[in-house]
Parts: structure tokens; sequence; C-alpha cells
């Protein structure tokens, strides 16, 4: 069974894929290898909110499973006007900016702020084969914002990996093995797959 993922971000789409990996009979594609183009107006007021706008504008080009995922960001210390919420790539209004300027504002905020724990909230949404919608929201876990940068590793992944430190390991995120990086996102892994196996496998 063909599952389309509804993004069109390499590095989330890679992460789904090795999240669904255990289900043999799914093979996750995106919305390149389907040469699906679309424009989404993410404009729900949550995380799930956004996830299931999404999902049904996919399910209503492609009418095929679809699973769709969107996050917001909170960090403890900052100001309820400077948390990223919904918005982590938008800076002061603008949504142009290269991953390491975002990285360099937010290392300017938390010099302001001081390292601060932080979360991730991420919203899912799923529509199966004959367009029945389903949803759910998950919190994970915390970890540290710093304002002193990784230096062992290149930008990669997440724009805010460098200065991220996974307080389980005390390292950077950018420094944990493969390992520490599934123990770390195991339970909203676990989520999904239970979501998959339950809503679109039928399990």
């Amino acid at each position: 069974m063909k599952l389309l993922h509804a993004t069109g971000n390499s590095y989330k789409f890679n992460l789904m894929k090795e999240r669904l990996s255990r289900f043999k009979e799914i093979e996750l594609v995106n919305p390149k290898m389907l040469n699906i183009n679309i424009n989404v107006i993410e404009d729900g007021k949550t995380a799930e909110e956004n996830a299931i706008i999404k999902a049904k504008a996919y399910y209503e080009v492609i009418k095929m499973p679809i699973i769709a995922e969107d996050a917001g960001l909170l960090i403890d210390k900052f100001s309820d006007e400077d948390q990223p919420r919904l918005h982590a790539r938008r800076v002061n209004g603008r949504d142009d900016l290269s991953d390491e300027e975002i990285l360099n504002y937010y290392i300017e905020k938390l010099k302001k702020y001081g390292d601060s724990k932080a979360h991730y909230y991420t919203g899912v949404a799923l529509i199966d084969e004959n367009g029945n919608l389903y949803s759910d929201s998950v919190d994970e876990k915390e970890f540290l914002l710093t304002s002193k940068k990784c230096e062992t590793k290149s930008l990669k992944g997440g724009i805010l990996e460098p200065i991220s430190i996974d307080l389980e390991v005390n390292k950077y995120f950018d420094e944990r093995t493969p390992e520490e990086i599934n123990n770390h996102y195991e339970s909203l892994s676990n989520r999904y797959c239970e979501l998959v196996k339950k809503y679109i496998l039928k399990k």
C-alpha cells in the first residue's frame, strides 16, 4: 500500500520513512515522487489543525491514504511575544531567511534570555483509503536550547539541532548516535506507528 507523506521537506520525509519502516506492506511516498505540487495555506491555530488542513488538501488531489504532520515549538524562558509556536522559521515577520540566519536569530535570543528548556508539540492527521480522517497531538520530550553552537558537525537536519542538547545523554543533537536519536523520539515514533496501524492498515 502506498501512503503519501504530505511534506516537501526531505529531512521530515526520511524521518517518517524510518519511523514506519516496521510496516513492510507500506510504501511511503512524497508529493515530489508523484509529481504533485500544490500550495497549502496552513492557517490553523494549532499544529493538529495544520496537519488536518494539509492532509485534506492532498487527499482532494490524489485520493489515496495520507499522513500529514505539523509542529510547534515552545521555549520556556521566552516571552509570549517571542515564542515561535507554529512559526519557528518566521523571524520578525519574514519567511525568506536562510537556515543559518534563522539559527543565528535564536542564538542571539538565547544570549538575551539564557539557556532554556524547550519542547516541540506535534499534530498528526491521517486519511484512509475511504477518505476517513483521524488526528492526534503529541507533546515531545524536553530538551535544552543553548546560545553556544555545536561545532563538531555542519548544519544539517532540523534548523535548531546545532544548539539543541538532549538532556538524557547530555549531548548536542548533532553529536548523538543513531540509537540515542531513536531513544529520544521513541514515544513519538511509537504513536505514529499506532495510528498508522489502527487507521491506515486497520489492524
